[in-house]
């Protein structure tokens, strides 16, 4: 007697192709198909049920689609209220040395607030200011966004201020002052300024030269302990690593928490943010200094764990070789990216809201990629555009997603 094991399977099978093809056209299917070549495109149901699946295992250069497992690797280890530090020490000859450990949103705002915090705690005088930036490896080897004075494509540094970039602006005298009221004028901004000709605002990106970021971190400190009444005796450089002859004075806790960090990271698609956090969850689990490789293991480590085994050992699963995704050498499946956007959902609003979809955009030169979620009344859809190709074509296919779910 034969079973009626594979009848039954048959009958399944039968039944789900019906059904999708009653829930999508077969034109549907077939325009993408033509427009994701050999790509990847997943949709699935609020309930996690397969809707669109083309090419699911193909392996694509994710692009900066990247930045959300980082953020949930991020979430699922440090916690939504982690905050990053900066750290304050003192020696017997009266200097301060400010250890950095890669917070970046490091910004004036929050240097003045130090600066009360310091003052609070009877700090008046300080011989030497000194600047430590130990806790990430010597320019760390990850990829920039070449040509760009923008904040998001600045160096990586575990001691950087208003991320690592000066903004400059001029009178209609001609006049050169700070493009932004909450930061004054250092001697190296008016250096800088010196060297261009007066007109539209100008942002420089400091990332060319390690020391010249620490530099402008030392004199921004500077100039915001003395306007809160700190007196600093020295003002030459002091580029330094804390050692057991200091003693610490005082651990500052950012006061953004990590999901405004990752606000910021997903909204704006801040490289700078993404590897900040990409070495710090390095450091946090294998110490400082933080170093690349340590980083890249734990994040695959860490990927294993919520993922599956998969994601630890396969690179044409999931391969993370930094945060923000320009590494033309990183690698995901459309699968591999839908299991991220099901363990993500909690997080959904941190993604940009673009024509009524949460949608994360990863472009690279040949590169056109969507990942997100298409709200509708009974819950999110997930849905994944990997596409390596010439043709920009992800905005029509997430317009055929669309139109089917709705």
């Amino acid at each position: 007697m034969k079973s009626a094991a594979p009848v039954l399977h048959s009958l399944a099978l039968s039944l789900l192709i019906i059904s999708s093809a009653l829930a999508f056209p077969a034109a549907a299917q077939d325009r993408l198909t033509t427009l994701v070549g050999s790509g990847s495109v997943m949709l699935s149901s609020p309930t996690a049920e397969e809707l669109v699946s083309i090419n699911p295992n193909s392996a694509s250069i994710p692009a900066s689609l990247l930045k959300i497992p980082l953020a949930q690797v991020a979430l699922t280890s440090l916690g939504e209220d982690f905050r990053f530090e900066t750290h304050f020490y003192r020696n017997d000859n009266g200097d301060l040395l400010i250890r950095g450990l890669g917070d970046p949103f490091l910004v004036s705002e929050e240097i003045s607030l130090i600066a009360d915090v310091l003052a609070e705690r009877g700090l008046e005088q300080v011989q030497r200011l000194i600047v430590d930036d130990s806790g990430f490896e010597p320019n760390p080897d990850l990829p920039l966004e070449q040509n760009s004075s923008q904040p998001y494509a600045a160096r990586s540094s575990a001691l950087a201020v208003n991320f690592n970039t000066v903004n400059l602006a001029w009178t209609a005298q001609g006049n050169l002052i700070s493009a932004e009221s909450q930061t004054p004028l250092t001697p190296l901004a008016r250096e800088l300024g010196a060297q261009l000709s007066s007109g539209e605002a100008q942002r420089i990106n400091l990332g060319e030269d390690p020391i010249v970021g620490l530099q402008q971190a030392a004199q921004l400190f500077r100039l915001f302990l003395q306007e809160s009444g700190i007196t600093v005796s020295d003002e030459n450089f002091y580029h330094e690593a804390v050692t057991d002859q200091w003693a610490l004075l005082y651990r500052h806790s950012s006061s953004r928490s990590l999901r405004e960090n990752l606000d910021g990271l997903l909204r704006y698609s801040n490289n700078f943010i993404a590897n900040q956090l990409f070495l710090t969850l390095g450091a946090q689990s294998s110490g400082y200094p933080a170093t690349v490789k340590a980083s890249r293991a734990v994040l695959q480590q860490q990927l294993a764990s919520l993922y599956g085994e998969g994601f630890g050992c396969d690179p044409q699963i999931l391969l993370m070789l930094e945060g923000s995704g320009l590494s033309r050498a990183q690698r995901s499946s459309g699968a591999a990216m839908m299991r991220i956007l099901e363990a993500f959902k909690p997080y959904a609003d941190l993604l940009p809201e673009v024509d009524g979809v949460l949608r994360k955009s990863g472009t690279l030169n040949g590169v056109y990629n969507f990942a997100g979620y298409i709200p509708r009344p009974d819950g999110l859809y997930p849905y994944v555009i990997l596409t390596n190709q010439t043709s920009n074509n992800r905005a029509e296919i997430l317009r055929v997603l669309r139109n089917l779910v709705e």
